[in-house]
């Protein structure tokens, strides 16, 4: 597809099994004000699986989506003493418009997926096998992403298609990956102390915060990956050695630093990291 945002056009309510649609169940996020959520038709915006989605479009659409699923639930779980509740037209309507919504963010989104699961391709894996897997991670991390917390998507869904695809491949060599207790990571504030080596510290359960570290600026992301020997190529450096090497104060390279981690900070408190 290439062009705005397409929703076909309904068939008649009687021409659909609506008893198999009451049959699903419905999900929206809970956080969302959608009483004060005016409908958006998204008609200005130009979709197709090449497309780079903005923070403003991807928080419109991810609103709209679940505004919709919300107001199909309402008719899923209505009460007959009910003043107002939603028609059975308005249920399918809702209903398949989120779908569309959702359909659509898979098609933006699965680029994400083939680039992902192209490190995980081996003897034992085809590429068409690890992304039929990876989808089904992206379809769950849209289910439960809520775009009210501030970061964007490709940072929660990367977390959740890497960890899917890793379990995928460990599983399928009778070894099983042990549960990650996120609990027992040391603040982020304290990460002077994690020495470990880059891909140990990935083995070890905190490969969400590579994904985190691009919600930072390219100074920031930086600096972070130079105080802690956050990648392959660094080792951990003092505040003086990063101030002299970007010609600013080492009080600046403190500030940047602690604004870094507060970002992090927000990021891990935003991600509900057990259900992904």
């Amino acid at each position: 597809m290439n062009g705005a945002l397409f929703f076909a056009e309904l068939p008649p309510t009687e021409q659909l099994d609506v008893s198999s649609l009451l049959a699903r169940k419905i999900a929206f996020i809970d956080g969302l004000d959608y009483t004060a959520t005016a409908d958006d038709d998204l008609t200005d915006l130009h979709l197709d699986r090449n497309s780079v989605l903005s923070a403003d479009a991807e928080l419109r659409i991810f609103t709209q989506m679940n505004r919709c699923y919300y107001y199909a639930a309402k008719f899923h779980n209505r009460d007959d003493g009910d003043a107002d509740p939603i028609g059975e037209d308005s249920f399918v309507r809702e209903l398949m418009r989120g779908d569309e919504l959702r359909n659509q963010l898979l098609l933006v989104f699965h680029k994400l997926t083939v680039s992902i699961a192209k490190n995980f391709v081996s003897s034992r894996h085809s590429l068409e096998e690890l992304v039929s897997e990876g989808n089904a991670a992206l379809i769950r991390a849209i289910t439960l992403f809520d775009p009210s917390r501030g970061f964007r998507f490709s940072t929660y869904s990367t977390y959740a298609i890497r960890r899917c695809l890793a379990r995928y491949v460990s599983s399928s060599q009778h070894t099983y990956a042990t549960p990650v207790d996120f609990r027992s990571a040391p603040p982020l504030a304290d990460q002077r102390r994690w020495t470990l080596p880059y891909q140990h510290a990935m083995e070890s359960g905190v490969e969400w915060l590579e994904s985190a570290l691009y919600e930072l600026t390219a100074r920031e992301r930086y600096i972070v990956r130079c105080r802690f020997g956050w990648g392959r190529e660094f080792e951990p450096r003092t505040l003086q050695e990063i101030a002299a090497e970007l010609g600013v104060s080492r009080e600046r390279v403190r500030q940047l630093e602690a604004k870094a981690i507060q970002k992090l900070r927000q990021i891990a408190s935003g991600m509900d990291i057990a259900n992904l």
